[in-house]
């Protein structure tokens, strides 16, 4: 017979001891087992957005690129409607009407809505004023294309900024996790059940309030 047996009061005061350490042990067991998956969730995501913040920096260098290249484009092309034009000009200005028909002739497709536009206005010495090239009817379509390239640009670059902090805020939850961990496992190393109370009591918290956040964030799971 155990000495507890011989005290009946005793023997239910270490009863509810081992009640409690049970208990207590059981406890640590769920939180350190919830801790361990949410860490390793925690950093699934944030390798999920590291990989949405690569791939959108790159999508924003390849239209940022694309948009300077079309915007070269269209450079050139008012440069040659700027050439040409001013051929005219000076052509009907000089009587010439066989080479400035020659050269209306040439005009680009993009360029002849402006130009008729232009020829609608106030006249002076026979030449309407100012150019067909301040006219909202000069359009270019690798100039538009440049601006929307740009625009995408500046979209991708900041929906890549948005994933890298929501990477960021995943590797922060996961700290917090690992401390659930920490607390979790240490506690084990106590045999009194203040201190083991106390331990669990803080990893809890971190652990409810890391999943709050967790919860919160925008949750990227690849099929």
């Amino acid at each position: 017979m155990t000495p507890a047996a011989d005290h009946p009061e005793e023997e239910t005061t270490y009863e509810r001891f081992k009640e409690w350490l049970l208990r207590i042990e059981t406890w640590s067991v769920i939180l350190i087992s919830m801790a361990t998956v949410a860490t390793a969730w925690s950093a699934y995501q944030a390798h999920r957005w590291g990989g949405v913040q690569a791939v959108n920096f790159g999508l924003a260098n390849t239209n940022r690129t694309e948009s300077v290249r079309a915007s070269n484009l269209a450079a050139q092309q008012t440069a040659v409607d700027v050439n040409v034009f001013t051929d005219w000009v000076a052509a009907k200005a000089a009587g010439d009407q066989r080479l400035a028909d020659f050269l209306e002739q040439r005009f680009r497709v993009e360029f002849v809505p402006a130009f008729e536009a232009w020829l609608e206005l106030p006249r002076i010495n026979n030449i309407p004023e100012g150019t067909p090239f301040t006219l909202p009817e000069y359009v270019l379509a690798e100039r538009e294309r440049s601006d929307q390239l740009a625009d995408d640009a500046g979209a991708y670059f900041e929906a890549a900024k948005d994933a890298n902090q929501t990477g960021d805020n995943f590797v922060l939850i996961g700290v917090l996790f690992a401390s659930c961990l920490f607390f979790g496992g240490i506690s084990t190393r106590f045999d009194r059940i203040g201190p083991k109370i106390v331990l669990l009591s803080i990893g809890s918290l971190l652990f409810v309030t890391a999943a709050i956040i967790e919860f919160l964030l925008p949750q990227n799971v690849g099929i």
